[in-house]
């Protein structure tokens, strides 16, 4: 049992961590008294650390309500607890989660149920229930969530991302509540999805005891209807117990079911369950605790493939850019005594196994090598396929010295549509020359020393699709005595989301003007196709096709390709992968 005491002021006024009176298993808490708010009436918040917690790592953040009920049941008004930190604690040691750090935040006592109310769930109601609802559960108050989850967002949350090792991206930020804290759960991710990566929501408090008891369901129906967060990027956790609190949860649960499939959650993303006879109290959610944390924070594990084998890198270190996994693909075969080229692959977790992907699509590129080489069609290589960061992969893609040379203006144009098609919200800034520094000056040395390849430019190749492919095409012409050879499949030439007005096709050309590598000693390898978002590429590439020309590229050592009907999906890069492999690497 470990009690952790500690005292200093932090960076905020009236912010302390403070001596705990709280016993905990496994890990340690750090207790930030009275946190103040401009929103809300300051409440304690209780951060538990995992054992081993270090400031060199980086952890995921679990956002957790009624914080006084997680960890210490001798301190709770019924006895009971969540067990948060034997079940992290738990799931962390069996690796079954990755690692991560848990804000339980306070609530506020008579304030509770107002602070948990959606305000937008909570106006849809008629006047007469609205005001039963105030009178029995509000203390005369309306509806807080709004105000709640602006304190959680705009101060908890960056006082969390500045005083401890966290991610501070939506992929690695999370919510869990049960009850009403299940209600503002939902209500959170979907009103701030840029924000939160998933949510948990553990027999959420559909109904009231307020008749007519309809209004509730109805309004959260149209809610959910309208507001449901998207289901790219995000995974939900539903669940209830039919013991005899949450008995009347299933109706509305099995209508909030049927939203989710309707909006496009599927398996992957979405999780509802039913537990028989479980009651709604702390013990019944700490006995279940661990299905929705393996499903919100599962351990990555190397993807399966069918030829060859995967070396897995987790959290590769870059003094760069943040950290992330790579996967080296090995072939069937692979032996120290020969010497392998090296095919370098961006968005690295798309690449091997459709059963791991977000779209249960896959490049299946240990099917495609494997079958060139074994056919004799290709010389002996590895794929070192690196994962994309989620948030950052924008920045890291967008080949930056073109972007640099546009004007104020068309920058800010280019940052308005990305903004608003969520790439990012602040302005945008590309940071590819520290990605592909990354790759070079600290990956490419990891491989060369570690796997039995050849060093030289001539049997080094890099390659992608879309933002990949721009990516590899900046790479070989910033890196030309280190890449041979680069392909590129449905270069994302536009950059953004639109044509008109789009400064950057033109500054990606005028880039290559300058700066294309020697055509004598490099491959480079064009395509793309006429359906989604492909299809606003065929006036693009064939300015680029001009450049080729120009620059003395013939076909002995450049190729583009259309392909018609193909669209802009690793389903259609899989197709056509034989043909820039081949044209890199033939026998």
């Amino acid at each position: 049992m470990i009690i952790f005491v500690m005292c200093m002021v932090m960076s905020v006024s009236s912010q302390q961590i403070s001596t705990p009176k709280i016993n905990v298993v496994s890990g340690k808490i750090e207790r930030i008294e009275n946190f103040p708010s401009k929103f809300i009436a300051a409440r304690n918040v209780d951060v538990w650390l995992p054992e081993g917690y270090s400031i060199s790592k980086k952890y995921n953040v679990v956002y957790m309500h009624d914080g006084q009920m997680l960890f210490d049941s001798t301190q709770t008004w019924n006895k009971k607890e969540w067990k948060v930190d034997e079940v992290f604690s738990k799931l962390m040691k069996e690796k079954k989660i990755e690692n991560c750090i848990v804000v339980g935040v306070w609530n506020n006592g008579s304030e509770r149920i107002s602070e948990y109310f959606p305000n937008k769930i909570f106006n849809q109601l008629g006047e007469s229930t609205q005001k039963k609802i105030s009178e029995k559960y509000c203390n005369g108050k309306s509806a807080n969530g709004d105000n709640y989850l602006k304190f959680l967002v705009t101060e908890l949350k960056p006082f969390i991302d500045k005083n401890y090792a966290t991610f501070d991206d939506k992929q690695h930020t999370f919510m869990i509540g049960s009850s009403m804290g299940g209600l503002i759960s939902i209500y959170g991710i979907s009103e701030y999805p840029d924000v939160f990566g998933g949510a948990a929501c553990l027999s959420t408090a559909w109904l009231s005891q307020i008749e007519p008891n309809h209004e509730m369901p109805t309004s959260v129906f149209l809610y959910l209807k309208n507001n449901l967060v998207s289901p790219w990027e995000h995974k939900l956790y539903m669940d209830y117990g039919t013991g005899e609190s949450d008995k009347p949860y299933e109706l509305t649960q099995s209508f909030v079911d049927l939203i989710a499939a309707g909006k496009g959650f599927g398996v992957n993303n979405y999780m509802s369950i039913v537990y028989e006879k479980d009651e709604h109290n702390e013990i019944a959610w700490s006995k279940r605790l661990n299905v929705p944390v393996e499903f919100l924070l599962p351990k990555v594990q190397p993807q399966k493939v069918v030829t060859g084998k995967i070396n897995f890198i987790e959290n590769f270190q870059s003094k760069y850019i943040p950290e992330r996994n790579v996967e080296v693909w090995l072939p069937e075969g692979y032996n120290l005594k020969k010497k392998y080229a090296v095919l370098y692959m961006h968005d690295g977790q798309m690449l091997f196994d459709a059963n791991s992907t977000w779209n249960h699509q896959t490049w299946d590129v240990d099917d495609v090598a494997g079958k060139l080489m074994n056919e004799g069609k290709t010389k002996e290589f590895i794929v070192v396929g690196i994962w994309n960061s989620g948030k950052n992969r924008h920045s890291n893609y967008f080949p930056q010295k073109p972007f640099e040379n546009l004007s104020q203006s068309q920058k800010d144009f280019v940052s308005k549509q990305l903004q608003s098609s969520g790439r990012t919200t602040d302005a945008f800034q590309p940071n590819s020359d520290n990605y592909l520094k990354f790759i070079v000056k600290e990956l490419k040395p990891y491989i060369d020393k570690n796997y039995s390849v050849f060093k030289d430019q001539k049997h080094t190749f890099i390659a992608g699709s879309s933002m990949g492919g721009l990516i590899s095409m900046y790479a070989i012409c910033e890196y030309p005595t280190v890449f041979g050879g680069a392909v590129c499949m449905s270069t994302h030439w536009p950059g953004i989301f639109a044509l008109e007005n789009n400064p950057v096709p033109d500054s990606f050309v005028s880039y290559l003007k300058s700066n294309l590598p020697d055509s004598r000693n490099h491959k480079i390898y064009f395509d793309y196709g006429d359906k989604t978002l492909d299809a606003m590429y065929p006036p693009l590439q064939k300015k680029v096709d001009e450049v080729m020309k120009l620059k003395g590229f013939s076909d002995k050592n450049w190729i583009t390709k259309f392909f018609p009907g193909d669209d802009h999906s690793e389903k259609s890069w899989n197709k056509r992968l034989d043909i820039p492999i081949v044209f890199l690497l033939k026998k």
